[in-house]
């Protein structure tokens, strides 16, 4: 709907305070509990539930056991009128003018684990150094959930390197560009020569997917070309993957930036020998609920400089 579509006449006949209700009885599932998040008495979040029913049409909580249980449609309508509520009231409470070294609050991110061990240990300097009130708390979340735990204002902002099908309301910049190169112990193998997709083939391979998967762009080059390689092993963390190539004759392909991951002695870094190089971006991504708010729009600035600065770190030592 845009806003010539609006007809603000309609809006007079809804009572939209009860769109607050609603958010505070989908998330504690418990008349009683919603009541006291709102300071109101049980028999008049009762009623506010017998007329929201009545407006959708739905039963929306409904007792299973002991409990309250949500209906499909109060499960959709949760995170739409949770972000309703958060994007009203950041226009009508205006903030004071940011202060980062008055700042104070918690963020709550999602990083994977390689991706986790580079961003963290600078932002967190930064941070005490800049803004000693922020506190981080960061979180695994799958993949695929990532954009609901957004909408569900479960987390704040999310670094990734898979895509996502994001939506109109998500907003992402691209913190980097990695190339894919294989990683090896030479403990365990001799690896001579360009090591093109063929001669990977041959090769048995652990891979790190945040999905517990196997499939990945990389799969996509080697189908490109007729070949399969042979996953023995998919293992959630980079950390797993350095202890297995360090245990087994095995070899990953990894975005390695060098000069900034720190590896043990024995592994070997080898960039690919393909057609066109293995690329992948690392994007941030946040509900546009948070766009103008100062320690976001902060957080955000810090992990954009960081990603930078690896960048550049990188380039200049595959420059030496």
């Amino acid at each position: 709907m845009n806003e010539i579509d609006i007809r603000h006449a309609d809006f007079r006949r809804i009572d939209l305070n009860l769109l607050v209700a609603l958010d505070a009885l989908l998330t504690e599932r418990q008349v009683g509990r919603a009541a006291e998040r709102l300071f109101i008495g049980q028999p008049a979040m009762s009623h506010a539930l017998a007329r929201l029913r009545e407006l959708f049409a739905d039963e929306l909580l409904v007792r299973t056991g002991r409990q309250m249980t949500l209906t499909d449609l109060a499960t959709k309508l949760a995170p739409r009128v949770r972000a309703w509520l958060l994007e009203g009231a950041a226009l009508v409470l205006e903030e004071p003018p940011f202060d980062p070294s008055q700042a104070q609050g918690l963020v709550r991110m999602s990083i994977p684990d390689g991706l986790e061990s580079l961003i963290l240990p600078p932002l967190l300097a930064r941070l005490r150094a800049e803004s000693p009130g922020v506190r981080l708390r960061v979180q695994l979340i799958e993949v695929d959930r990532l954009l609901d735990a957004l909408d569900a204002d479960e987390v704040d902002m999310v670094i990734v390197g898979v895509p996502l099908p994001e939506r109109n309301w998500h907003e992402r910049t691209t913190l980097m560009t990695a190339t894919m190169q294989c990683v090896h112990s030479s403990r365990q193998l001799t690896l001579k020569g360009p090591l093109t997709l063929q001669k990977l083939a041959k090769l048995d391979h652990v891979v790190s997917s945040y999905r517990g998967e196997s499939v990945s762009m990389v799969d996509a080059a080697f189908a490109a070309e007729g070949l399969q390689r042979n996953v023995v092993a998919a293992v959630a963390g980079v950390a797993s993957t350095v202890r297995i190539l360090r245990s087994a004759p095995l070899v990953s392909i990894q975005v390695v930036l060098s000069g900034v991951m720190e590896l043990p002695d024995d592994l070997v870094v080898t960039p690919l020998h393909t057609r066109e190089p293995l690329n992948m971006s690392v994007d941030m991504l946040w509900h546009r609920r948070h766009r103008q708010q100062g320690l976001h729009r902060h957080l955000r600035t810090l992990i954009g400089e960081i990603a930078a600065s690896l960048g550049d770190m990188a380039c200049s030592s595959r420059a030496k």
